[in-house]
């Protein structure tokens, strides 16, 4: 089935019955057996620590995209 034909066929679903659709699209693509290596997983709980502790420098959003637009 073409996805433009779902969209349209879902369109005509009731509320009640888009939101259980919803539900059980967000289940489906939860689905994962993505894995972070040991070396991510310790970076991102380095991460956690600093901003529980107040100690995370942050950079405005302006200068972090500058970076990548004079590339």
């Amino acid at each position: 089935m073409r996805i433009q034909v779902l969209k349209e066929e879902l369109s005509k679903l009731s509320r009640t019955e888009q939101a259980e659709l919803m539900h059980f699209m967000i289940e489906l693509l939860a689905v994962d057996d993505f894995v972070l290596s040991q070396e991510w997983k310790a970076e991102l709980e380095k991460r956690e620590k600093a901003l529980d502790e107040g100690t995370s420098i942050g950079k405005q959003l302006r200068e972090v995209l500058s970076k990548y637009k004079e590339s």
